[in-house]
């Protein structure tokens, strides 16, 4: 299971929280480098003006958000780094409903895999826990 906690126990998830992690750590390096394809998901009615300051805003978030799950997908069993991790997913799906359904900055289609992502990650990460963290 290398690159991962060799004590945790077999499955899928640090496999998918790392992918996660690098999904994120990517698109800050591409909030950073590109104004135009960072804030292309902002295109909802009432979408802000693309601007610097909201792409670095949302590129720390990511790099963050990455650190915490490459953290956790490494040591699967650690209850705090577990919890960050859900946290992070949570935040994310808190986010792009509020966006969508509030703010009305973003539009369906165009946050559909973040939703999905997040979502079905929360989902696992809830239903995973005593799994992942029966050692404590």
């Amino acid at each position: 299971m290398w690159p991962f906690n060799t004590s945790a126990p077999a499955g899928y998830l640090p496999y998918f929280l790392l992918n996660a992690s690098v999904l994120a750590f990517l698109h800050s390096i591409v909030c950073y480098i590109s104004l135009k394809y960072s804030l292309k998901l902002f295109a909802g009615p009432r979408s802000p003006p693309p601007n610097a300051t909201l792409a670095h805003v949302y590129a720390v978030k990511n790099v963050y958000s990455s650190a915490i799950r490459a953290y956790a997908a490494y040591d699967i069993t650690n209850r705090p780094l577990y919890d960050l991790a859900t946290l992070t997913l949570a935040g994310v799906l808190w986010l792009f409903l509020t966006e969508i359904v509030v703010y009305r900055t973003i539009r369906w289609r165009d946050a559909a895999f973040s939703l999905v992502d997040s979502g079905v990650g929360l989902w696992w990460m809830v239903h995973m826990r005593g799994w992942y963290l029966r050692g404590e």
